[in-house]
């Protein structure tokens, strides 16, 4: 709470204009000053009584939101949220492991909110941020709009920057908290692209040559349903080849949660081949990939003639198999990595 605080109106004769001066203490002891502009001596004394109560409820922080824009909230929150991740053992204790893809996020909310006063923003303010996203051009799949989920992605960073400067103390509620939804996962198109045996036959047989390092990856990713990132950062450490088991890391994980895994009889003899042809050094990774492998799975989809097929489909693929040969569903979670 401020230590002291008194306030005035006075008639400006330069701006032609009635002000509303409120002189404060901070907590750190410095002497503060806010002046607005007002219609008239009622309304100046009624806004300082206003800011006044504000001080009271919410300390002197709230203030600061009168002068702090959007853009500079976000700097403080891309620089102590937005890093890289920090564990403690196999618990993660600070940062994302998605600071790369919510920095360009948080791009994109600077560009529209940069010079807003972040105490100004309202609800209107992003809805319409909203509908402008949702009608803007599809960079990677040109002649679309963006999808709801591309938006709801930026829409929760953004709610999530909100709550950071109401912790702060610089708004008293955030936007987000009244009026009608602005997040809606219910409207995101859920894909439901499964490879048929007939795909996956045609998309084994293409990884060949320069493409043949995708072989074990595949087979291994659609046995599995083990997510792109798990694999890639799996080491020979967390195998155990004679079990025929799989350790995924709680750290590699997205919910932090490590599980183990069967291998199929096909995974364990590819993945058997891999460490023959090893250096056999229990700290590698397993598929000795460090890079996006994008293009040439591209590659590989396209000489089978296997359309619309993500590398992510491999998991819905592998989980739906896992029903279809009658797996109970909370095994499938067990295995998959699923929370519901």
């Amino acid at each position: 709470m401020p230590k002291s605080q008194s306030g005035y109106v006075f008639y400006d004769d330069q701006r032609k204009a009635w002000t509303a001066r409120l002189t404060y203490t901070d907590e750190a002891g410095r002497r503060r000053n806010i002046k607005r502009q007002v219609e008239n001596k009622t309304a100046g004394n009624a806004l300082i009584k206003k800011l006044q109560r504000e001080m009271e409820d919410h300390g002197a922080s709230v203030m600061e939101g009168d002068k702090l824009t959007f853009g500079q909230v976000a700097e403080q929150y891309e620089k102590e949220k937005l890093i890289e991740p920090v564990y403690k053992g196999e618990s993660k204790v600070a940062g994302l492991r998605s600071h790369v893809s919510q920095k360009r996020r948080l791009n994109t909310l600077v560009q529209h909110f940069s010079r807003k006063r972040i105490k100004s923003i309202t609800h209107a303010d992003i809805a319409s941020f909203k509908m402008k996203r949702l009608a803007a051009p599809n960079k990677r799949d040109k002649g679309k709009e963006l999808a709801v989920a591309t938006v709801n992605r930026e829409l929760q960073l953004l709610r999530a920057v909100l709550n950071y400067a109401k912790q702060q103390g610089w708004i008293i509620r955030n936007p987000f908290e009244f009026g009608a939804p602005l997040i809606s996962t219910a409207s995101e198109t859920q894909r439901d692209r499964i490879l048929t045996r007939e795909e996956e036959e045609r998309l084994l047989e293409a990884c060949t040559g320069k493409r043949s390092h995708l072989l074990p990856l595949l087979i291994t990713a659609l046995d599995t349903a083990m997510r792109k990132g798990e694999l890639l950062q799996l080491r020979w450490s967390d195998l155990d080849l004679a079990e025929g088991l799989i350790m995924v890391r709680a750290t590699t994980t997205k919910t932090m949660t490590a599980r183990t895994i069967g291998m199929t009889q096909r995974v364990k003899s590819e993945l058997q081949k891999l460490w023959h042809n090893s250096m056999q050094d229990a700290d590698n990774l397993v598929f000795g990939i460090t890079d996006n492998f994008k293009r040439s799975f591209t590659s590989v989809c396209q000489l089978a003639c296997v359309n619309g097929f993500r590398f992510h489909d491999t998991r819905h693929t592998a989980a739906t198999r896992m029903i279809q040969a009658g797996m109970p569903p909370m095994q499938v979670m067990k295995i998959t990595g699923h929370t519901q």
